[in-house]
This record gives structure tokens, C-alpha cells and sequence, in this order.
């Protein structure tokens, strides 16, 4: 028995490369907020420092993301 392809793969090159290119600004997007949270919940604790840490690179994240978000344009 075979199983059906959920995701089937799009025909046209220059939409395939679209699709990668939100799939891993999905993954960064969701990488940001955990981020995010993390020192949300830190700085509800009261752990300025931690949410420092947790802040800290942060900056690199957001200029990948709109990097990647300008290819598709």
C-alpha cells in the first residue's frame, strides 16, 4: 500500500524556491518568539539578566529573517 503525498512538490521552479524560502522564514520566525518568550517569562520572574540573555543575538535572527524576506521580492 502506498500513501499519499500530503505536500505534493509545486511544478514551477520559481514557486518551489518561494515555498523554501517561507519555510525557513517560518523556522526563524518561530525561533524569534520563542526568544521572545523566554525572556517574557524572564523579566515576569523578575531575572532582568536572564532575559538579557535570552534577548542576546537576537538581533542577528530579525537581520536573517528580512534577509530572507527580501528574496522574495
Amino acid at each position: 500500500m502506498t500513501e499519499t503525498n500530503k505536500h505534493p512538490q509545486p511544478l514551477d521552479p520559481d514557486e518551489a524556491i518561494r515555498q523554501r524560502i517561507l519555510g525557513r522564514a517560518k523556522t526563524i520566525n518561530a525561533a524569534i518568539l520563542a526568544r521572545i518568550t523566554t525572556a517574557q517569562d524572564d523579566l515576569e520572574a523578575g531575572q532582568h539578566r536572564a532575559a538579557l540573555g535570552a534577548l542576546d543575538g537576537i538581533e542577528a535572527q530579525l537581520n536573517i529573517i528580512r534577509s530572507v524576506l527580501l528574496l522574495l521580492q
